[in-house]
């Protein structure tokens, strides 16, 4: 098993996206001597486990390129000190500072880091989300040096409407991409039936173009767990934050998730709040209107988002249901006709596939009668 860390090498950036969940940023760098500890650390934990295999190290900010000698510093450290515990180094950058040097060091390490970089679309939407123009971005660099790493789009409530027609303009110049939706996003009653028809639209590509590396979401096998006899309990709680997943702030004190980190919500004292919380206890993170849902194991929300914004890490944003619900009606629906296409020919793993699909395709469509009919 590998266990994800997120080492936040600076608070700084050099853009101010609109949609960014870091609302206290401050000057604040972390040290190579920090970076070590958390390493070490981490590297300890991994030696001892009888579960941790690997770790992967995402390195994030801020912007992380303005600490790009401690990038080169630590990933050298790693490679020369560590050879029992496999270490993969992810690096996430708006690419704005990724000039010739940068390129250099990261054509001579490219079999040995992961380089994420964001591109929002057009340069019309890249201008509003990011304040920048995506085709000044070294777009062509990236996806030659490391073409099996995707580039990293954000959607934001202002460019919903544009997602499949941006999403479909890269996969045409011969881009993997990968797709999400902004977090913590204040979405309105009707931006569900907005992204319902987005990804309606990138279904039908990539029916019409099968070659196509399809977003992650639209390869979610997780609709398998409908057919199971496992109460709401058990998937009250989707994402490994604070079990397979931490972060560290610069000042190398460690949370549960980057989420939870000071530069977002601005508590100092936050650490003390958390204390009680056991993060492999999912009935923790699950209230008594949502474990009752019809849709619960579907529903990917944000503990981290939770307590944010609502106090506490149960409290889900009911906001997002419609967007849940359009998102699994899409990809089941896309997902029985890609499967029905060679129904003649399913292995029984397929066929297991179909029958999750066709059943969370009905439970949507009945949770849709409810949803829209109680917002009426």
């Amino acid at each position: 098993m590998q266990k994800i860390v997120m080492l936040t090498l600076t608070h700084r950036c050099n853009l101010d996206c609109i949609y960014c969940y870091q609302k206290h940023k401050t000057a604040k760098d972390m040290s190579l001597e920090t970076a070590k500890a958390i390493v070490e650390t981490e590297v300890k934990q991994a030696r001892m486990s009888e579960n941790i295999d690997s770790l992967r190290f995402n390195i994030f900010g801020g912007e992380p390129l303005l600490q790009f000698d401690l990038i080169k510093e630590i990933c050298q450290w790693i490679w020369e000190t560590i050879d029992d515990i496999k270490c993969e180094m992810v690096i996430t950058t708006n690419g704005i500072l990724l000039d010739d040097d940068k390129k250099k060091w990261f054509i001579a390490h490219k079999d040995r880091i992961f380089l994420v970089m964001s591109v929002d679309g057009k340069d019309d939407v890249q201008e509003y989300n990011r304040g920048c123009h995506s085709s000044d971005l070294p777009v062509e660099f990236v996806s030659k040096t490391m073409p099996k790493q995707f580039l990293s789009m954000t959607v934001s409530r202002q460019s919903l409407p544009r997602f499949a027609d941006d999403l479909i303009y890269f996969y045409e110049q011969g881009y993997f991409v990968e797709g999400k939706l902004a977090q913590g996003v204040n979405w309105q009653d009707g931006d569900g039936k907005i992204y319902e028809t987005q990804l309606s639209k990138i279904a039908a590509y990539y029916l019409e173009h099968p070659k196509v590396t399809p977003v992650f979401f639209f390869k979610d096998a997780s609709f398998i767990q409908l057919l199971g006899s496992e109460p709401n309990e058990k998937y009250a709680k989707m994402c490994d934050a604070g079990v397979d997943f931490v972060a560290y702030d610069v000042d190398g004190k460690c949370y549960p998730c980057h989420h939870f980190m000071p530069n977002v919500h601005g508590k100092e004292d936050v650490l003390e709040d958390l204390k009680g919380i056991d993060f492999s206890n999912t009935l923790r993170f699950i209230d008594d209107e949502c474990i009752k849902c019809d849709i619960l194991k579907l529903c990917r929300t944000c503990c981290g988002r939770n307590y944010n914004e609502r106090g506490d890490v149960k409290l889900r944003d009911k906001r997002t249901c419609q967007i849940v619900l359009a998102e699994a009606k899409v990809i089941s629906s896309y997902q029985i006709k890609k499967l029905m296409r060679d129904r003649d020919q399913l292995t029984s793993k397929e066929l297991l596939l179909l029958k999750a699909a066709v059943k969370c395709y009905q439970l949507c469509c009945d949770f849709e009668l409810k949803l829209y009919s109680q917002n009426k």
